[in-house]
């Protein structure tokens, strides 16, 4: 006798469209999360925020700070392309007075004051006032002067990041008074011909405003504690205040890129005696 058994298979499974709509997402979506750890570990924490602000070591500090007391060599450095002279035969940024008068026992004079050659109505006003702030100086020096009086005024001028950099630094040492170191810097951007402030460059550079505010904050109350403590042992030092308005970015006006890194620079000696001056680098 013949044992006749039906067995039942399974039908074959057919996928549909709609799961294979909903596996290819998913694997798309685990793709693009694996890819985006991977690139993460290997470019940090900027991909999809502005640049991490990250403020110089005290190493760092030092060696920049050598590099700034030494790159002041009246002289315009760099390449510029697609903007017009207002005199051909000169660089874009160039010694438009110089006075390096001594007289024995009175006062010595080492005086570079300098201009912006470019055409440009807003540089015009700039030029007119450097002109007018630092000979009005000189002037007063030469006629009141009733002491050993020293004066130098020096600059720099470059180009990085497509910004046309000029920085100014003056000292005057006038008998035994403290000596008074001044600083005045001037952004021009080349694209955009025009002036930009400190705000607009964070900006170009991506960086969080709040972080740079707060790293600038930090840095003034480490000099701040550091100059009353200074006080303290006797020393006469400008003690700074943490909580004044010039440390805010919208009135720090001194300013400048250099080597990719950027200074904002603040210069007690622009409103009062002193030559201290603080910096902070990013």
């Amino acid at each position: 006798m013949r044992l006749i058994m039906n067995v039942l298979l399974p039908k074959q499974y057919r996928v549909s469209k709609i799961d294979i709509i909903i596996y290819t997402v998913v694997i798309i979506i685990c793709v693009v999360a694996i890819t985006l750890i991977i690139t993460n570990q290997f470019l940090g924490d900027g991909i999809f925020h502005a640049n991490k602000v990250q403020i110089a070591t005290e190493e760092e500090m030092l060696k920049l700070r050598t590099e700034f007391d030494n790159m002041f060599e009246n002289k315009f450095i760099g390449e510029v392309e697609g903007i017009s002279k207002k005199d051909k035969e000169k660089d874009y940024v160039f010694t438009q007075y110089e006075n390096k008068e001594s007289m024995e026992g009175m006062y010595t004079f080492d005086v570079n004051i300098p201009e912006f050659n470019i055409q440009d109505e807003n540089l015009d006003k700039i030029n007119l006032e450097i002109s007018q702030k630092y000979k009005q100086r000189v002037a007063e020096l030469l006629n009141d002067s009733k002491t050993k009086t020293l004066y130098t005024l020096q600059y720099i001028s470059y180009v990085e990041n497509d910004i046309l950099f000029l920085i100014i630094r003056s000292n005057l040492k006038e008998g035994t008074h403290a000596q008074q170191t001044s600083i005045d810097t001037f952004q021009y951007d080349l694209k955009a011909r025009k002036e930009i402030n400190l705000e607009e460059l964070l900006e170009d550079l991506q960086y969080d405003k709040e972080q740079v505010q707060e790293k600038i904050n930090q840095e003034i109350v480490k000099q701040e504690e550091n100059s009353k403590n200074l006080q303290e042992l006797g020393y006469g030092i400008y003690v700074r205040d943490s909580k004044s308005d010039i440390y805010k970015i919208e009135n720090s006006n001194q300013f400048f890129i250099k080597n990719g890194k950027l200074y904002i620079v603040y210069s007690y000696g622009n409103d009062f005696l002193t030559s201290e001056m603080d910096f902070v680098i990013l």
